[in-house]
């Protein structure tokens, strides 16, 4: 009977696979077993196309260097149009908290006209006096710097340094004449990429969602949600940047007027602004909005230089552990190497401008290799 019931039992593999038993498999002898090779994925490529392939993305790479430098008159224009219209879209936020059912369009076009509205109401009650001093202000200049010289001249310092400042040696006709024709130029070409800015940022942030799909179109599908993440993440942060730069320029030039006017400093509200306009810079700005402080100061008494320097370098350390700390707390946190080092290469690449913007676009940085490489690439979810 057993005879008869065992053959019944005996499956085949495929009747043991299907009904939940693992086939016994006899053993494979080693020496039998061959691996399949890999080839190499530049095996098809003979060695003179390998360096063809190489020459040719190291000229392309060129190019696409060339063409940047080339255009970054046009790459400053597009980014600072990046920057108003976020912060358009900022103030715009705010407002949509205080009405919830405003639509984007009017959100913005409300975050507009308040804008301009504040900047026009500021130059209609401070410009008379701003106007004034600022008059004043460049009528002591020449003189205050003159004299400066003449102090460097008197050690063997001061003529060490003043070695190696630039002196002009064209005729007094033609300098004048040079320096009113790149006044003209300049105050026309600013004037120009001013309204190329608030006219492109403005329009940018009316209808975002056209330009951003159109750029989000050139990705996989797979990975577009992602993107649209990616980009979102990206206008946070210079929304939180722009935020606390602000605050952080207009607590630095409310305390240097007040500081100036409490020692007596004449010009104290125009070297408040001037301080602040300045300030967007970090580390360079402060330096370079702190020079005619401190030439009126020696105009006007030479002994109040050090109270004006120290001003200056209070309303600095204020800013430094104070204000800034707390704005970073609801805003974003940059290390100040990376500040430092930002605006120097910034600057050396493009100039002034690239000073201005070096931090804004460290920040789009950080957030790209952070969401991009870090969360993505790597799987460290940042917590």
């Amino acid at each position: 009977m057993l005879k008869n019931i065992r053959p019944k039992l005996r499956l085949s593999p495929r009747e043991a696979t299907q009904s939940g038993e693992v086939p016994r498999q006899r053993p494979t002898d080693p020496a039998q077993v061959v691996l399949p090779q890999s080839t190499p994925p530049s095996a098809d490529f003979t060695y003179p196309q390998k360096v063809t392939i190489a020459v040719g993305i190291t000229i392309i790479l060129c190019l696409l260097v060339l063409l940047l430098w080339a255009s970054q008159s046009i790459l400053l224009l597009g980014f600072g149009s990046v920057l108003f219209a976020v912060l358009l879209r900022a103030i715009a936020h705010n407002i949509q908290r205080i009405a919830p059912h405003m639509s984007d369009r009017w959100g913005v076009s409300i975050a507009t006209l308040l804008l301009f509205a504040f900047i026009g109401g500021f130059i209609t009650y401070a410009a008379p006096q701003i106007s004034e001093q600022f008059t004043t202000l460049t009528e002591k200049l020449p003189p205050a710097i003159e004299q400066v010289e003449s102090t460097l001249n008197q050690s063997g310092v001061g003529r060490f340094v003043l070695s190696y400042l630039p002196t002009d040696p064209q005729p007094q006709f033609g300098n004048t004449f040079g320096k009113l024709t790149g006044i003209v130029g300049g105050l026309f070409a600013f004037i120009t990429y001013l309204l190329v800015i608030l006219a492109g940022g403005f329009f940018l942030a009316l209808n975002p969602k056209l330009y951003v799909n159109g750029f989000v179109s050139l990705f996989p599908i797979p990975t577009r949600p992602r993107a649209y993440q990616v980009i979102g993440k990206v206008a946070e942060k210079l929304e939180g940047w722009l935020l606390g730069q602000f605050i952080a320029m207009l607590a630095v030039g409310i305390l240097t007027w007040i500081g100036l006017e409490i020692i007596g400093v004449p010009l104290a509200l125009v070297l408040g602004v001037i301080i602040f306009i300045f300030d967007f810079v970090p580390f360079i700005g402060p330096l370079v909005g702190a020079l005619p402080g401190l030439l009126v100061a020696f105009s006007y008494d030479p002994d109040s230089v050090i109270w004006v320097g120290l001003v200056y370098i209070i309303v600095q350390q204020i800013e430094s552990f104070l204000v800034v700390p707390l704005v970073q707390q609801q805003t974003v946190s940059l290390p100040p190497t990376l500040l430092m080092l930002g605006a120097l290469l910034g600057g050396a690449i493009f100039g002034l401008a690239g000073t201005v913007i070096a931090i804004p676009a460290l920040v789009v940085m950080i957030t790209l290799v952070q969401e991009i490489y870090i969360k993505d690439i790597l799987g460290d979810p940042m917590d």
